[in-house]
């Protein structure tokens, strides 16, 4: 089955159209088996397809297909082969952009009954902002969801943490998290709107679109979604993740996922623990034995029956055709024998016959030894001899010797185990340890087969043991240890035969077992001794004729019993064969498969990658402006993805881990994002940046911004993304407000909590006040109080930003500093200040109602708050706290003219 050199995957064609190529690959590479592969290539590029059922159905497929039906196939496959497919034309790629998405009860999004609602513009580079703990994180997690059906970070978690419950929101009372997603497409045709939920018990479900299911796995590309954990660790992967990664970047997700699931599945140590090939190495030993054991004894036994010697290629039934016309030639027992075939010939009829004629006490004593003289002979051929309980021992101490230049067999098994685990469908990384939880910085996977590859050696070892157990039929002991010892005693052979059959015996056991043979070897000698000498003194007192006739029937009995033993062990041995044949073309068929692809995948990744990397040096200049030159190297044939630096100032071609810092790595690694987000795109033309300007520092969090605005994203790029960014940086927020009248531009703040709700800012404080009030008229204190709080913090935050009130650095800048306590006392300074000055422009009776509101603020909510003792507050005194905040809020507002709408004063000393 030679591997075709010339396979490749089209670049401009679709992820089926290429499989489907490779389906007709598989069929060259074997007529039976590639078809029968070809019905799970999408389960398997899915990691949907238990490995286990389908190599048992690819093994059933040879199985079932006869010699000229194969031959068919084949001819079948190389027509399809040589047949030219007809050109096809690839329908084109409906692109998706999101208009609107809508959450509610699910992370940290509770808004029970009003959910969270977010408009974005095609357009357009979108910003949405929060403190920490508001829930911007929320909003990706609720996409990831929504597109993929997980939460990485969450499905990472240690089991007894229980991640998968906190996908919803612990507060929301109906314990069903929603996501809706309004998607435009580019064609020109309506809307569409999809909504994902999921209940307590774990239940996602889809509705809103026929295909709903299928445009989600259309929208699910990796960059997508892009948060800062990710890019941070791009650099740091190892080689292996890392390409894995950025197979998926190129749009080749798939191909990657099926590449590992191919490999996976030929992958020789978990093939051949499946089909078992070490236990049909000794089982065939074992056949062997029997079959030669069982040929041996048919010659002695026709000897002595026929009187003379079994030629060499006698057929049976020849051989059984002579056996019985020797018993027939016997007149005592032709009766017994016309009529019938040698094998249907009762021994026990031919006794009574025996009997009948001439026989008596004497004769049946006589063929009562012959038959046991007979069991013990067997059972003594059989048994292992003192040469083999030798070499047994040598492969014994040689396996332990092995074994000892290891950890053990308790840490062997610990990682078969492992790799087991680990290469199961579902397994989130491969370098999360099964055993402990943590989450390493290089593949756990590739460690545990290192581990298993220092135990090749104990294996080999283990097999020749086992295989020189059953070839030497340490097993068959058995019988002659029950006929020496009996069967009330406790017998060593059953104590050991398990490890004797599995190659684990030690050689301290088989030195106990040698001994033990010799000792059961002895007493079977003797007790074959005292049945001969019974047999010749009871020969010699009965005619030559009877023992003659005696001794043939016995020989005829165990010619029967000799044959039916060898049919039994030929046929089986011939299935085990026809199995072994079947499992060794099987496995070389599963090699060339993954080889085909693995080298197809490659060629259009490395021919992708030429693409990515010039822009990614172009990006990555546009955001540091230093003479440094990534380089993406992926070595032909591999899933590798290796980094570097052509150029380092006067440095060339050094490491890109060792020398670059902080915000230069994270450069790169986005570099390479936005890259082949920009030139492999896909289906979606959507990307949301979650927390991916922190790490940076303030100048290149501009240049990152910029160049996602000007080189990556609509509209100044035609063909560019649509962009969101979530952010909790206080410089790129201030950005975003500096631009918010430009039409390529928009922000969006979210305020509230976990615990109650996340608004967004326009529009929001009314929404908080109207909800605080109706709880406290309903008299629900410990839902309003939370709400009272986030209004009290965005009305003196509105006080600070519209009049300019000055506040320290550490409040500007610390999300964790924004207390309502700190901002009363930013405001109460500014106003001393600026009425010790005499420029303080608040009129005497607003500045009398500031001091009078203030403490009503402070003493009866806010020291209370921060003691955590609200609780003993009653509704009407939190309802006096609001308008004592709206109240606090009109005393910095004034009005331009008689009776028109009220306006914040621009400073604290003008209008």
């Amino acid at each position: 089955m030679p591997q075709s050199a010339a396979f490749a995957f089209g670049d401009a064609s679709t992820f089926d159209q290429n499989i489907a190529n490779y389906s007709a690959e598989l069929a060259n590479l074997d007529p039976v088996a590639g078809p029968a592969l070809q019905g799970f290539l999408s389960a398997l590029a899915n990691a949907d397809q238990d490995k286990g059922a389908l190599l048992d159905a690819l093994e059933q497929a040879l199985a079932t297909v006869s010699i000229s039906s194969t031959a068919q196939a084949a001819a079948t496959a190389s027509s399809i082969a040589s047949s030219p497919a007809a050109p096809t034309t690839p329908p084109a790629v409906v692109h998706w952009f999101l208009e609107e998405l809508e959450i509610e009860g699910f992370r940290g999004i509770n808004n029970e009954g009003a959910p969270l609602v977010l408009k974005f513009k095609r357009d357009c580079v979108s910003s949405i902002t929060a403190p920490n703990g508001v829930g911007k994180s929320s909003i990706y997690d609720a996409l990831s969801f929504a597109l993929r059906g997980k939460i990485d970070k969450l499905d990472r978690l240690l089991q007894a943490e229980r991640g998968q419950d906190y996908y919803l929101n612990r507060f929301h009372p109906a314990g069903v998290g929603t996501v809706k997603m309004t998607l435009c497409p580019n064609d020109g045709t309506p809307a569409v709107k999809l909504t994902v939920t999921r209940n307590r018990l774990g239940q996602r479900t889809v509705a809103g679109h026929p295909r709903a299911d299928a445009l989600l796995a259309e929208l699910d590309r990796e960059f997508v979604l892009l948060d800062g954990p990710t890019f941070e660790s791009f650099m740091d992967e190892t080689a292996l993740n890392r390409g894995r990664a950025f197979s998926g970047l190129l749009g080749l997700a798939r191909y990657s996922a099926l590449r590992q699931q191919l490999q996976q599945l030929c992958h020789t140590r978990s093939f051949n623990a499946h089909f078992d090939t070490s236990a049909q190495t000794t089982k065939k030993s074992g056949l062997d034995r029997t079959i030669a054991a069982a040929r041996a004894a048919i010659a002695t036994d026709y000897e002595a029956l026929v009187l003379e010697r079994l030629v060499p290629g006698t057929s049976s039934s020849d051989a059984q055709a002579r056996c019985h016309a020797a018993l027939q030639a016997i007149p005592t027992l032709t009766s017994e024998c016309n009529g019938k075939a040698f094998m249907q010939i009762s021994g026990e009829n031919c006794h009574a016959a025996v009997n009948a004629a001439e026989g008596g006490a004497d004769k049946q004593r006589l063929a009562s030894l012959i038959q046991t003289e007979a069991l013990w002979k067997a059972a003594n051929r059989a048994a292992p001899t003192a040469s083999d309980a030798a070499t047994l021992q040598t492969l014994a101490r040689d396996r332990e010797q092995a074994l000892a230049a290891t950890s053990g067999e308790p840490l062997q098994r610990l990682y078969k185990i492992s790799d087991e685990v680990m290469s199961a469908e579902g397994w989130p990384s491969d370098n999360l340890c099964p055993t402990c939880g943590t989450e390493h910085p290089n593949s756990v996977l590739d460690r545990v087969r290192a581990q298993l590859g220092h135990y090749n050696e104990v294996e080999s070892a283990t097999t020749a043991l086992a295989g020189e157990w059953a070839a030497n039929g340490w097993s068959d002991l058995e019988e002659l240890e029950r006929l020496t010892i009996g069967d009330q005693e406790a017998l060593l052979l059953g104590r050991l035969k398990r490890s004797g059959e599995e190659g684990t015996i030690g050689s301290s056991e088989v030195a106990a077992l040698g001994g033990h043979l010799a000792n059961i070897r002895a007493q079977a000698d003797s007790e074959l001794q005292r049945l001969a000498d019974e047999t010749t003194r009871l020969s010699s007192t009965m005619p030559t004729s009877l023992v003659s006739v005696t001794r043939a029937i016995e020989a005829a009995q165990r010619l029967q019993r000799s044959w039916t033993a060898l049919h039994a062990a030929e046929g089986e041995a011939t299935n085990l064969s026809a199995q072994v044949r079947r499992v060794t073309r099987l496995k070389a068929f599963l090699d060339q498969a993954s080889a085909t692809f693995a080298q197809a995948e490659s060629n259009m990744a490395a021919a992708r990658l030429a693409r990515v990397e010039p822009l990614c040096q172009t990006l990555f200049n546009r955001i540091m402006f230093s003479p440094v030159t990534p380089i993406l190297r992926k070595p032909a044939g591999t899933e590798e993805l290796s980094i570097g630096l052509g150029t380092f100032w006067t440095l060339r071609d050094v490491s890109a881990q060792a020398l670059l810092s902080e915000s230069y790595r994270n450069a790169f690694a986005v570099s390479v994002y936005l890259a082949a987000a920009s030139l492999y795109g896909g289906a979606p033309r959507f990307i949301v940046l979650d927390d991916v300007t922190s790490s940076f520092d303030a100048g290149h969090q501009h240049h990152l911004v910029e160049v996602i605005r000007t080189q990556f994203a609509r509209p100044l790029q035609a063909d560019g993304p649509q962009v969101i960014l979530l952010s909790h940086d206080t410089l790129l927020e201030k950005l975003f407000n500096k631009h918010a009248g430009s039409p390529a531009w928009s922000h969006q703040r979210l305020e509230g909590t976990a615990h109650t709700a996340v608004l967004l800012q326009s529009g929001a404080v009314n929404k908080v006040r109207d909800a605080t009030n109706t709880l406290l008229n309903q008299g629900r204190v410990d839902d309003a109080a939370p709400r009272l709080r986030q209004y009290l913090e965005y009305v003196l935050q509105t006080i600070i930003d519209k009049c300019r009130i000055p506040v320290p650095p550490d409040l500007a800048f610390g999300d964790d500093k924004r207390t309502p306590g700190e901002y009363l006392n930013a405001i109460k300074a500014a106003v001393e200040l600026e009425d010790r000055a005499g420029s303080l422009i608040l009129e005497p009776a607003q500045k009398q109602a500031l001091q009078m509101h203030s403490a009503t603020i402070i003493g009866n909510f806010v020291s209370h708050w921060a003691t955590g003792q609200t609780q003993a507050f009653s509704a009407p005194a939190l309802l006096g706290v609001m308008q004592a905040i709206d109240n606090y809020q009109e005393c910095f507002r004034y009005e331009p003219t008689p009776g028109a709408q009220r306006r914040f004063y621009a400073t604290l000393h003008s209008r």
